[in-house]
């Protein structure tokens, strides 16, 4: 892991000047590809890029080791620092098939980068742009995660594109291939996918509301009616309502 933090940083370092823009200005972040300890986790969920409130007051420290980081990051929802607001929608979800971020859950993101957020971004095909070249890195770190079953991903990588359909675009770039029926209609539309290439072949569930969207609640609802399905993917066992 550590030479693949190494390259994630040299890379996010050589390029960074091309999405200055997108950064937020004078604030000092860290390449961040992962939260939690993927090696181990059963489930991922995964998100666009890091939020630049991450770095906002939660005692990051300027200058981290290869080491240090892969520590913070891999121990991210277990150590003193209460882990970021944004997380809790998808905690509430995975409560619901039997998993959670200390036990058997874990974080991806497309892009390393903590950016502005993106209802605040001008430039959104400069965002996608960047989001689809540092997606490079997330097909690079799938097949390490030898433990996973299950990926869930939520929500939209720009103001045009849903994360399901981004990931279909761009993963024949990278040796993957997004197969699957399409979404079921109506407000937060869910479709079921597989991820197959590089010697993995993973179940997919996509939920068009994001984690941080107007209605949150609506993903923990649409994870729960599917709550059956997916904890037969994991090999769990559902929660079920009392």
């Amino acid at each position: 892991m550590l030479d693949y933090l190494s390259q994630v940083g040299r890379y996010i370092e050589n390029t960074k000047d091309q999405y200055a823009e997108l950064y937020r200005i004078g604030l000092h972040v860290h390449p961040i590809p992962f939260f939690g300890d993927v090696m181990a986790a059963r489930v991922l969920t995964v998100g666009v890029n890091p939020s630049a409130g991450e770095f906002d007051g939660r005692a990051w420290p300027e200058s981290l080791s290869i080491q240090e980081l892969e520590k913070r990051l891999r121990g991210y929802f277990i150590c003193a620092q209460k882990p970021h607001k944004w997380f809790e929608t998808w905690s509430d979800a995975l409560n619901l098939i039997g998993s959670s971020y200390l036990d058997g859950a874990a974080h991806l993101d497309l892009s390393s980068r903590a950016t502005i957020s993106m209802g605040n971004v001008r430039n959104q095909v400069l965002f996608e742009n960047m989001v689809e070249s540092d997606s490079r890195y997330f097909f690079e770190l799938l097949p390490r995660c030898t433990s996973v079953r299950l990926l869930l991903l939520a929500g939209c990588v720009s103001q045009r594109r849903y994360m399901n359909d981004f990931i279909a675009r761009v993963a024949p770039q990278y040796g993957f291939e997004l197969l699957g029926h399409g979404q079921t209609a109506g407000e937060g539309r869910v479709g079921f996918h597989r991820l197959i290439g590089q010697g993995i072949d993973l179940p997919v569930f996509f939920c068009s509301v994001s984690p941080s969207g107007r209605n949150p609640q609506l993903l923990i609802e649409r994870v729960k009616e599917y709550r059956v399905e997916l904890t037969t993917r994991l090999g769990t066992t559902p929660v079920l309502p009392v």
